[in-house]
């Protein structure tokens, strides 16, 4: 980290809550990192026709990535898992320091009172020469209910970038652990060993 940047991350556990009317769902889990440097002016971008109904669309922004900005382009992009949302990426000015909220794939509605079931990891690793940022240090919401088993979000890769998606409770399986979500570096470039329940 360099002396002459100051970064420090506010974890807004207030406001990680669920909806009590449960109509309306909250997750902040992805904290800000404060910067002393501006972003620079956003990059025109032109937006191309949708590919499918299903994609959307992931404005282009300036990211905080290993200490300095870095653009990252718009482009469309298919959720991770159905019954997801895209929370766009987020500057503001806060008494003269920029703060930066990463932008992220998060759930529409809160957990179910049943096991997460990931969908099945490909048949073959998929290699990519992108090494993913830094792992986020997510703020937890409250736990919904008893037994709740908290699910790491991870970095996604997309076909073009590596967009985070964020974590979420789940109701345990008995006998089962957690195994996370990570990023192995192998012989020719970077995979995914997405997460599972295990023994």
């Amino acid at each position: 980290m360099s002396k002459t940047l100051k970064l420090t991350v506010a974890a807004f556990a207030a406001a990680a809550m669920f909806s009590v009317a449960g109509s309306a769902h909250a997750q902040f889990v992805v904290p800000e990192v404060r910067v002393n440097i501006a972003p620079p002016p956003p990059q025109v971008e032109v937006r191309t026709m949708a590919p499918s109904p299903s994609h959307i669309w992931i404005g282009g922004h300036w990211a905080w990535r290993y200490g300095r900005h870095v653009w990252v382009g718009g482009h469309w992009a298919l959720p991770p898992q159905p019954g997801m949302v895209f929370e766009p990426a987020h500057w503001s000015n806060i008494g003269g320091q920029w703060a930066f909220r990463e932008g992220h794939w998060r759930w529409a509605t809160p957990p179910a009172t049943v096991a997460y079931e990931p969908p099945p990891p490909p048949q073959q690793p998929v290699y990519v020469q992108t090494e993913p940022p830094p792992m986020i240090n997510e703020v937890r919401p409250v736990a919904p209910f008893g037994g709740a088993v908290w699910i790491p979000g991870y970095w996604h890769w997309n076909g073009m970038n590596h967009v985070w998606v964020s974590g979420r409770w789940s109701a345990g399986r008995a006998g089962w652990s957690w195994e996370p979500d990570h990023w192995v570096h192998g012989p020719t470039g970077w995979y995914r060993s997405p997460g599972h329940w295990r023994r």
